[in-house]
């Protein structure tokens, strides 16, 4: 088995964590930059002297490698995301509702089902006894 420092390139981890950092630093919140650097907030007056947020790499370079992301996008973009995902869980948990109420059906069923089956117990205790009664007979008459 190789060493744990090649392992992680010879099945691929480093670039799934590469691309996951990528797509992650461009949607939302980033969490951290595709170079593997912590992401910081930071604000800027050099436009129009108003303060503008910032997500950015911690090691940023203007070089197309590191992120740096408007503060209201990823904002506007993760609220979106939200909403998403809430509206996913809505839409589970009203089929959990739906889930619910069949397996009340199916325990009502099995419920009556018990009964049934133990009066056809009670039933073949019957023919049990009565067969035995007849094969008493057959055998004084033989």
């Amino acid at each position: 088995m190789p060493d744990d420092d090649n392992y992680s390139d010879l099945d691929g981890s480093s670039y799934i964590n590469m691309v996951y950092a990528v797509n992650d630093s461009n949607y939302g919140i980033p969490e951290s930059c595709p170079c593997g650097s912590q992401i910081t907030v930071e604000i800027s007056t050099k436009e129009a002297g108003i303060g503008k947020k910032y997500f950015v790499c911690k090691d940023f370079k203007n070089d197309g490698l590191h992120r740096k992301k408007e503060w209201n996008e990823a904002i506007e973009d993760e609220t979106r995301r939200l909403k998403e995902k809430i509206a996913d869980n809505e839409g589970r948990l009203c089929s959990l509702g739906v889930l619910e109420y069949q397996v009340d059906r199916i325990d009502k069923a099995s419920q009556s089902n018990d009964g049934n089956i133990a009066h056809l117990g009670y039933q073949i205790d019957g023919i049990d006894k009565a067969m035995k009664e007849n094969t008493d007979e057959i055998a004084q008459l033989g």
